[in-house]
């Protein structure tokens, strides 16, 4: 049997033994060295680069950021600014993002799954690959499916958030969507493919702050002459968009803010507004493309069944079971076929909003909602339903009137109010998080 040998192995000479020995230490070395650089490189990405509130950011999260903003230069192929940009940009946004996460928390806004898979489910349908298609795409970017499902999350969460600050607090009067529709009737429906750089007065500008970001501006616009659009809307522009190179999409003419549209007259695709003021800052306007709609859909008709609806709503609790629920209210619908006050039962039973009209919830239009387009397409006039379950509650519902109308006029008029409660929002918001932001703590470390 063969014995281990300690020391020297016999036939070894010296010199061998001596080259042996060194051998070893410089591996060890080596290793020692691998070591250390290994933890430095883990203890540089755990390092704090800043703080918000009581939540780190680290080098780690600046860094992936960057790494982001990098794919996204390559992949529209745009000449990337500094690095120090990039960074100054990148961290702005994370800090925006912790500030939001966490007020969302405090007032328990949450976004649920079905959401962000409602989304994907619209990509990949639109685009009619499969799921695992979707991933393998997002993986040649560069990036991954979770990166992306965190990214939904979030855009989500920061719409709930501006919906209930500033959006559902907007009202818009039947004279400014008449006023816009007046406007939209004189314009032909392009469709224009448009970028945007805005440089942002403070809520409360000086004349010397106007007169430095005008200052700015116009030498932006003299560098388009010689820099591309994408990346000095990233490296100047405080819009939301400016991440994305200040691209903001394809719109109708209409659906722009009327100041961008007496600026882009006459302007053709690849042409750059001049420098022009609103309220809130300074703008240039880029015209990537423009499609042409023509006149087609002018005049249309969209005929709908509209139903005068009624009903009683019932919800569980720790004391009603949805089959106490179920049975209270099909004991309603056979007192009611017998005679009994509908209105009355409503006003006295229903745990919803309509309780003080007697149920009465008005007009709805088919389409409006999928559980009661159901419910509709089995009743005749004046008979009700069986209970039927909804995000509300149980409900009987019951239509007294049916008729048909063209919506065409009352979807436009829909339509504007979006669109102007959007274009609202997206300029208070910048202000509202500037005082969310000054009410936190913030503080970088740079060492």
């Amino acid at each position: 049997m063969f014995q281990a040998h300690h020391g020297p192995i016999p036939w070894m000479t010296k010199q061998g033994e001596q080259t042996m020995i060194r051998n070893k230490l410089f591996k060890f070395f080596i290793l020692c060295l691998f070591l250390q650089n290994s933890a430095f490189a883990i203890q540089e990405l755990d390092r704090i680069v800043a703080i918000v509130n009581k939540d780190p950011i680290t080098y780690q999260d600046l860094n992936h950021g960057v790494n982001k903003a990098l794919r996204f230069f390559e992949l529209n192929k745009i000449d990337p600014p500094e690095q120090d940009v990039i960074e100054k940009k990148v961290l702005e946004e994370l800090i925006e993002q912790k500030l939001i996460e966490a007020y969302a928390k405090d007032w328990n806004i949450k976004v649920q799954q079905d959401e962000v898979d409602n989304i994907i489910k619209n990509i990949t349908d639109s685009n009619k690959i499969s799921l695992e298609e979707f991933k393998e795409n997002l993986n040649k970017q560069g990036s991954s499916y979770n990166d992306f499902v965190s990214s939904m999350r979030y855009e989500i969460t920061l719409k709930k958030v501006k919906n209930r600050e500033i959006s559902s607090r907007l009202n818009i009067s039947e004279f400014e969507i008449k006023k816009h529709r007046e406007k939209l009737s004189k314009i032909t429906p392009d469709i224009y493919d448009v970028s945007h750089i805005l440089i942002k007065f403070s809520p409360d500008p000086t004349a010397s702050e106007k007169k430095e970001k005008r200052l700015l501006a116009d030498k932006i616009l003299q560098d388009l002459n010689k820099q591309d659009f994408k990346t000095l809307a990233y490296e100047y522009s405080d819009a939301p968009d400016s991440s994305e190179g200040g691209y903001l999409g394809k719109m109708k003419k209409g659906e722009l803010p009327e100041i961008f549209i007496n600026n882009i007259e006459g302007l053709k695709a690849g042409d750059v507004s001049k420098v022009f003021e609103s309220s809130n800052g300074i703008h240039i306007v880029k015209i990537n493309n423009i499609e042409s709609l023509g006149t087609e859909s002018k005049g249309k008709k969209q005929l709908v069944n509209k139903y005068k609806i009624r009903q009683i709503v019932l919800k569980t609790s720790e004391v009603y079971s949805e089959t106490d629920v179920i049975t209270k209210l099909n004991n309603y619908k056979i007192d009611i076929e017998n005679g009994a006050d509908f209105t009355n039962y409503a006003k006295k039973y229903s745990e919803d909003f309509s309780s003080t009209n007697g149920g009465d919830i008005g007009w709805i239009a088919s389409g409006y909602d999928q559980f009661l387009d159901k419910e509709l397409s089995l009743l005749d006039v004046n008979e009700i339903s069986n209970p039927f379950k909804t995000n509300l509650g149980w409900h009987i519902i019951q239509y007294t009137e049916m008729k048909t109308e063209d919506l065409s006029s009352e979807s436009i008029d829909n339509q504007i109010r979006i669109d102007l409660i959007n274009e609202r929002t997206e300029l208070l918001y910048q202000d509202w998080f500037a005082n969310l932001k000054t009410e936190a703590f913030i503080e970088f470390r740079n060492d």
